[in-house]
């Protein structure tokens, strides 16, 4: 289907913030029902200086596209004084589309940052199957106080294509569950350097490397499984071979050596027939019914 360009705007003469010094500005865009939506780029432009206060010494503003009402959370945006609370779920959110956050300024242009970045919103290949998206827009500011001349323009550049209902109905489930955001959010653990050596190369938490066996390089396959190509010795039988690759492929503690006779790093294709027995050579020909079923021999 065509691309297809939509230009919005949210424009007020005022608004007054709550006791938290935040005001929320809501605005729904319908689109084509029964498509899965492609958002190749969004672009926002600052129309008018908002009236802001002198006072306090930062005041912020957030927008966020999404294809439902993005729910405030419980973080904070800023914890220096003052705390501005209730900022909206982080751009890399599930249910955030696009974000943009800034500093808004009192003698002029504001200084604005977004998600995805300039570069990567002029080709994006976000998409969804919800038949609206919304403007959300959050000033966090002084508290009981009005803010004027607010006016901001959006162009959301969209490549609809058609898709099954199935599809569309399971895409809507989904951006619905979505949009239910946690309130709270904890990821990611600190980690220090001694713990990262512990965890991701347990050798160098005790020092020196694993036991293991040295490998000769003429002879690697006669090491990783003990049969020799050269018939230096008796060769293994096949039950012998598997319980060594069943030895190789069970798990050891952190602080444990990983085996008597396998290192971790080695790694080898292994015949299938050691692993799942003799494998046939050639199967049975397929016979076919005139309906084109399978026929059963």
């Amino acid at each position: 289907m065509p691309v297809h360009v939509v230009k919005e705007t949210i424009e007020q003469e005022s608004v007054t913030t709550d006791e938290d010094g935040n005001a929320w500005i809501l605005k729904r865009i319908n689109l084509q029902q029964g498509l899965m939506h492609n958002l190749v780029q969004v672009d926002f432009f600052e129309d008018a200086y908002m009236t802001v206060p002198d006072e306090p010494a930062r005041q912020n503003v957030e927008f966020v596209i999404s294809p439902y009402p993005s729910i405030p959370t419980q973080m904070n945006l800023q914890e220096g004084v003052p705390i501005q609370k209730n900022r909206y779920a982080a751009a890399g959110d599930d249910g955030i589309l696009f974000k943009v956050i800034g500093d808004l300024s009192e003698n002029g242009r504001s200084v604005f940052t977004q998600f995805p970045s300039v570069q990567i919103s002029a080709n994006n290949k976000e998409y969804f199957y919800t038949d609206h998206v919304y403007i959300n827009m959050h000033i966090a500011g002084a508290a009981n106080t009005e803010y004027e001349n607010i006016a901001y323009s959006f162009m959301f550049i969209f490549d609809d294509r058609s898709t099954n209902t199935l599809t569309h109905s399971l895409g809507v489930l989904a951006e619905s569950h979505n949009a239910m955001c946690a309130e709270l959010m904890s990821n990611g653990a600190m980690r220090t350097i001694q713990d990262l050596r512990g965890n991701v190369f347990p050798m160098w938490r005790f020092g020196g490397i694993r036991s293991e066996h040295t490998i000769t390089p003429d002879a690697t396959n006669a090491y990783f499984l003990p049969i020799n190509t050269r018939d230096a010795e008796a060769m293994s039988t096949t039950p012998q071979i598997r319980q060594a690759v069943n030895d190789a492929r069970q798990m050891s503690a952190f602080d444990e050596a990983f085996g008597d006779r396998r290192p971790d790093w080695l790694k080898i294709n292994l015949n299938p027939g050691i692993i799942s027995g003799a494998v046939r050579d050639q199967w049975p020909p397929i016979k076919h019914d005139d309906n084109g079923n399978v026929r059963m021999l």
